[in-house]
């Protein structure tokens, strides 16, 4: 069984789910919210309490200033908030994408809440060899969402990121596609 609730963070207030009974377990991606992932969820709530939501300025977590930018320690802030609302902490959390950067986050600022910590695909560019190739990459299709819009600065990541958008089922053929997966890109 599925719990939903809302909870009043700074600048924000951030709808998230809770799931089964046992030890703490958080998922968590960025741009994605609770919703991408419910499967999972649904099987590791059978003996986790697993704690899904939107980040701050995504799908049903709205924010005071929608001009306000989303940073992983604001993103952090929130799930500590989360952690302290469900009471049962310290938590395993996982994160993907922007998740991931959260998650890195949450460890540094509050590591008294976390217990493991997954980082899965966080886009660190420092890292990379060519990080300055992929900086202005990404300062690109940054660029292109303000003047054109999510759906080609999508475009343009996905070619960055290697995915075929060309092959049919590729996944990164299909981009975002519904309005509130385009909201969710441009607020991204």
């Amino acid at each position: 069984m599925t719990k939903t609730h809302t909870l009043d963070v700074p600048g924000a207030r951030v709808r998230y789910e809770v799931r089964g009974e046992g030890p703490l377990l958080l998922l968590m991606g960025s741009p994605m919210g609770a919703a991408a992932f419910e499967l999972l969820a649904d099987e590791l709530s059978s003996d986790h309490t697993v704690v899904t939501h939107d980040p701050r300025g995504i799908a049903g977590s709205p924010l005071h200033d929608p001009d306000e930018d989303s940073t992983p320690e604001k993103r952090a802030d929130d799930v500590a908030a989360l952690i302290d609302a469900v009471g049962t902490g310290p938590a395993d959390v996982f994160g993907t994408s922007g998740g991931a950067m959260t998650v890195l986050a949450l460890a540094t600022r509050h590591p008294g809440l976390v217990r493991t910590v997954i980082a899965h695909e966080p886009p660190v560019l420092e890292f990379l060899p060519d990080a300055a190739e992929q900086r202005a990459k990404t300062d690109d299709v940054i660029d292109t969402c303000h003047r054109h819009g999510p759906i080609e600065a999508y475009a343009k990541f996905a070619a960055n990121s290697g995915l075929d958008t060309e092959e049919q089922g590729s996944p990164g053929a299909a981009g975002p596609s519904s309005a509130q997966d385009l909201a969710d890109a441009a607020r991204f």
